[in-house]
């Protein structure tokens, strides 16, 4: 009785439930916790009209796993002869766990983002994690803004073999994901416009030098500054020289020159400074090579390759993220529908 008595003190039973006995099931691992109802403060209105069988899988108890069996009564009022249930607080209606049992189910899906492996884990229908899930997540089928952005960054990443995309918009101040578009075009981007609740708030952005992205940008969004993110300029630019290099055979130390001073190119200090220096070598490689890819890439997107030196931003944190997505893809072995996996992006950042 001493065990019963610690059990009732660490389960944190509501008063009117209490513990019977306790049978242990050596084969398949499993403590069955046997309760009894008696509600003291019953309305004298009411007489108990039957009873009903309820079970509830807890918390595993050591290495058994747990479950919860009581009979509850079903109550008729004597005048209206109408049938009530009494409320339990541990668990909701019609679920057969307990709260704190889909805590962890959620916690453990938080981690894994992985359907498959928690129902492995926990040794239960995989369809029961899932209708968890989505009873717990039916707020993050849509994107909520409950504040206005002013520095943001978007950049897309696949869904699947083949051009099919997604873009995420990201907050960079408050480091969280506002909002998650199926395609890459300047659509998504006419799309986050008309959701977001105050779009002139919006004063910077960072992207990469996607046709379809600046379009929507400059569109839309008129009154921001865009910023080229760094690291895609850095590849671009190198790619370009790299293939003047295999051309002009003549300039190849010219070339490496170049290219060694755009790996340094943003390590200045001043906006100022880094323009006379991009400027520079657009100018060289045009008056060494004539009309060429790399200086094109520079006169096109001079404004927001410098625009780095006054917004200090990038998309470094959102390459981050669509890295992760990518392997949240790769332990669902991919999605049937895009809108889950979008769902599962919001579920396993926010």
């Amino acid at each position: 009785m001493e065990l019963v008595n610690y059990l009732e003190e660490f389960l944190s039973l509501p008063p009117c439930f209490s513990i019977s006995h306790i049978q242990r099931d050596e084969k398949s691992l499993e403590a069955h916790i046997y309760l009894t109802y008696a509600d003291t403060n019953l309305p004298a209105d009411l007489v108990v009209h039957s009873y009903y069988e309820r079970t509830w899988e807890h918390l595993s108890f050591f290495q058994y796993r747990c479950f919860f069996h009581c009979d509850l009564p079903i109550y008729r009022h004597k005048t209206t002869h109408q049938l009530s249930k009494p409320e339990i607080t541990f668990a909701r209606e019609n679920s057969r766990f307990t709260l704190l049992y889909e805590a962890n189910v959620m916690y453990l899906l938080q981690l894994s983002c992985s359907f498959t492996q928690v129902a492995r884990q926990l040794k239960i229908n995989i369809q029961r994690v899932a209708h968890l899930y989505h009873y717990y997540t039916k707020d993050l089928e849509i994107d909520h803004f409950d504040t206005c952005p002013v520095r943001i960054a978007y950049d897309e990443t696949s869904t699947r073999k083949g051009h099919h995309y997604i873009t995420t918009f990201y907050y960079l101040d408050t480091k969280r994901i506002i909002g998650i578009y199926e395609s890459k075009s300047a659509q998504c981007v006419k799309q986050f416009y008309q959701d977001h609740p105050y779009p002139e708030a919006i004063k910077h952005i960072s992207m990469d030098m996607s046709p379809a992205f600046i379009s929507g940008a400059t569109t839309f969004f008129p009154q921001a500054n865009i910023t080229f993110d760094k690291w895609h300029v850095i590849k671009l630019l190198v790619k370009h020289l790299e293939k003047l290099e295999k051309k002009a055979h003549c300039f190849i130390e010219n070339i490496q020159l170049m290219m060694e001073t755009m790996t340094h190119f943003y390590t200045l200090k001043s906006k100022e400074e880094a323009s006379a220096l991009l400027a520079f070598m657009a100018d060289f490689a045009a008056e060494k090579m004539g009309k060429n890819a790399f200086t094109n890439t520079i006169n096109n997107h001079f404004e927001g390759i410098c625009n780095y030196f006054n917004s200090k931003i990038s998309n470094g944190v959102l390459e981050g993220i669509n890295s992760k997505i990518q392997v949240i893809k790769r332990i669902a072995r991919g999605f049937r529908y895009v809108k889950n996996f979008i769902k599962m992006i919001r579920f396993a950042f926010n």
